[in-house]
C-alpha cells in the first residue's frame, strides 16, 4: 500500500488584497448563518464549537477560488486518486469566524455528510485571516496529534482526509477566519 501524506499544504495562495475582497464578498452575500441546532455536538448534547459559521454558495466565490479548488483536485490525483465530483454552483462553503474574545474553538470531530449515498472525501480549508491571531491551531489526529503551524500563515490552504479526527484549539487573541469546502464523491468502496 502506498504512503500518502496526512495533509497537503499550500502557503500564500491568496494575497492580503484577495483575502480582504473575499471576506467582504462573503459577509455581504452569505445565504444564512449556521443554526446552533445544526452544529456538531458531544454525546451529552454540548456543542463542539463556539464559532460563528456562515453558509455561502460556491457560485458566489467561484470566480475567486476556482483556481484553489483546481489545486486540490490535482493533488488528489497525485496523492489519493479518490473518485470526486466537481464542486457545483449550489454547493455550500462554510465561512468560520473564531473570536479571541470568546476563546472560540472546535473540539475533536470528523467531517461527514448526512446523505447516506455521499462521502466527503477531502476537507479544503483556506485561511482568510487578515491579521495574525494566537491560538486557533489546527490539530490533525492521524497516529498521533499533528499540529500544522504553517496553515496559520494568512492566505494558506490545506486539505486533509475528513474522516481523520481534527480540532481547532481556542483562539486566545485576535480573530481566525477560514473558508471550508467539503469535496465529495460517491461512497468509499
Amino acid at each position: 500500500m502506498a504512503n500518502h501524506p496526512p495533509y497537503w499544504l499550500w502557503k500564500n495562495v491568496l494575497s492580503l488584497k484577495e483575502i480582504k475582497r473575499l471576506n467582504k464578498l462573503i459577509m455581504s452575500n452569505y445565504s444564512q448563518e449556521e443554526e446552533k441546532n445544526q452544529q456538531a455536538r458531544h454525546p451529552d448534547g454540548r456543542p463542539k464549537k463556539n464559532v460563528k459559521t456562515y453558509v455561502i454558495f460556491y457560485k458566489q466565490l467561484k470566480k475567486y477560488i476556482s483556481k484553489l479548488l483546481d489545486k486540490a483536485y490535482d493533488a488528489n490525483l497525485r496523492a489519493y486518486n479518490f473518485d470526486l465530483w466537481p464542486y457545483g454552483d449550489e454547493d455550500n462553503c462554510l465561512y468560520n469566524i473564531y473570536s479571541g474574545d470568546e476563546k472560540a474553538g472546535y473540539d475533536w470531530h470528523v467531517d461527514m455528510d448526512n446523505n447516506p449515498y455521499v462521502d466527503i472525501k477531502l476537507t479544503l480549508n483556506i485561511n482568510l485571516s487578515e491579521k495574525p491571531f494566537e491560538g486557533g491551531d489546527l490539530i490533525l489526529q492521524i497516529t498521533n496529534d499533528i499540529k500544522v503551524p504553517e496553515w496559520k500563515e494568512r492566505g494558506s490552504m490545506i486539505f486533509f482526509k475528513p474522516h481523520s479526527r481534527h480540532k481547532v484549539t481556542p483562539v486566545t487573541k485576535g480573530e481566525r477566519r477560514n473558508l471550508i469546502l467539503f469535496i465529495k464523491g460517491p461512497n468509499f468502496k
